[in-house]
């Protein structure tokens, strides 16, 4: 689709734009779940388990 480099079908630059973007989804969800876990451990689980 991107194909700007007609001599070299798949450019180094494709695979860098795929590395970075898995290890930002990767840290994103990581992050996402230390969270979770993070916040059901606090003191904020009381008013979790309040509304239910």
């Amino acid at each position: 689709m991107f194909n700007f480099n007609h001599h070299h079908p798949v450019a180094p630059e494709f695979y860098t734009t795929v590395l970075g973007f898995t290890v930002v989804i990767i840290l994103s969800v990581w992050f996402f779940i230390h969270y979770l876990r993070v916040g059901l451990n606090s003191s904020d689980a009381t008013r979790i388990d309040a509304k239910k």
